[in-house]
């Protein structure tokens, strides 16, 4: 006959005893679930057979067991990089790039491109993974904008006069991005990612038609005789070599993978000058990117 308010945790102890034996023998091959593995050791011992126990003391640790439970199998779960594995990725997708920087900064506007490559990656930990790729990158930007003037001169007479551009900056390179992929164990495929990348120019042009309007007015005030007529001018500029031929910058992004199936976004801060042209400006790459991808694990 039990007393009563007294209970001997029998039942409980081996309901979970399993369970936690289970986890202690996982803990000594992987290194993510020590600190939960721990955990279950520190219940196990406290669930060892006490006489003195309370049946409400002893449903309350009933509670805290299931709840670890949760926790390590959360974790065993959400494991999804394997350390020590090579994986390759074929990668496919766009690129939404521009520049910024410079004194008509406001003339570049992003545009569409194409963007193909390969990376490798390996399984540091359960959690860090470290990719290095060879990727071809199209990058650029469309151009157009306007610069006007206005100023009077000595004899009264106003002159005005407006430039346009419009015309596009096209660049190709070969990206070599080392990445650091820290993965979220509480959201099974998603990994955080930062590193340095280097970008060696293959290509690059720029093609701008250019149109200039002067004009010369007389105020209502006044008459002055001789005034020059309005003068337009229009003109195709077409460089190459517009690039310098090292890129350097630091990429930053998201990737979730499903099946093998790997959705990748990063966006692109350039740290080096790119411009190249005779009257160089303080211009940099930047750019969105988005890939789909394949990981094959070896």
């Amino acid at each position: 006959m039990l007393r009563a308010g007294k209970l001997k945790p029998h039942g409980l102890r081996f309901e979970v005893r399993d369970f936690f034996l289970f986890c202690v023998n996982l803990s000594k091959t992987d290194e993510l679930f020590g600190f939960n593995c721990y955990l279950c050791r520190m219940i196990f011992v406290s669930l060892q057979p006490k006489s003195h126990l309370s049946i409400k003391r002893i449903f309350t640790m009933k509670k805290i067991v299931l709840l670890a439970a949760f926790v390590c199998c959360a974790t065993i779960t959400t494991a999804q990089n394997l350390q020590g594995q090579f994986s390759l990725k074929p990668m496919a997708g766009i690129n939404l790039t521009g520049v910024n920087g410079g004194v008509i900064s406001d003339f570049y506007h992003n545009k569409v491109r194409f963007t193909a490559g390969l990376e490798a990656e390996y399984g540091i930990t359960p959690w860090l993974g470290v990719s290095l790729g060879a990727i071809y990158s199209q990058q650029g930007a469309k151009i157009d904008g306007g610069i006007e003037s206005f100023y009077e001169d000595e004899r009264g007479l106003h002159h005005y006069s407006f430039i346009e551009t419009i015309g596009k900056v096209h660049s190709e390179y070969i990206i070599f991005p080392l990445m650091a992929n820290f993965y979220i164990p509480q959201v099974k495929g998603l990994a955080v990612k930062t590193g340095l990348q280097l970008g060696l120019l293959t290509s690059s042009k720029m093609e701008a038609d250019v149109v200039m309007i002067e004009m010369v007015t007389v105020p209502y005030s006044g008459s002055v005789d001789d005034v020059p007529h309005p003068i337009y001018r229009s003109s195709r500029v077409v460089q190459s070599d517009v690039c310098k031929s090292v890129d350097f910058g630091i990429p930053v992004g998201l990737s979730y993978e499903y099946k093998n199936v790997v959705l990748d976004a990063r966006y692109y801060f350039g740290l080096t000058k790119i411009d190249n042209t005779p009257e160089p400006e303080d211009v940099r790459n930047r750019h969105f990117s988005f890939t789909l991808g394949y990981r094959f694990r070896l």
